[in-house]
């Protein structure tokens, strides 16, 4: 487990009870939670507890998070930006009003 705060949760017949399951179906339905939501967690079936961690990011991570796709979508923004003007300065001419008269 990663550093951070670490939080303990109590499993027992009551939270079974709450899920109305068996304290054994209400374990591996906390075991499937955790695998599905890939939590950062361990779960210890003798004393009935899970203990999640808290992944503190630090704010360095956090930037580098945040600004992963920025490259990508300033691009983007760019392009949509050229297409915009281009449509806006071009004129477009109907077909039927070509510069060939045919006479």
């Amino acid at each position: 487990m990663g550093s951070g705060l670490m939080y303990l949760y109590f499993f027992n017949s009551m939270l079974a009870d709450k899920l109305n399951m068996t304290p054994e179906d209400a374990e591996r339905w906390i075991v499937n939670l955790i695998r599905n939501a890939r939590l950062d967690a361990k779960i210890d079936s003798k004393l009935g507890h899970v203990v999640m961690g808290n992944n503190a990011i630090s704010p360095y991570q956090q930037v580098i998070e945040k600004t992963k796709s920025l490259s990508f979508r300033s691009q983007m923004l760019a392009v949509n930006i050229e297409k915009k003007q281009a449509q806006s300065t071009k004129t477009e001419t109907p077909n039927w009003a070509g510069t060939e008269t045919g006479f």
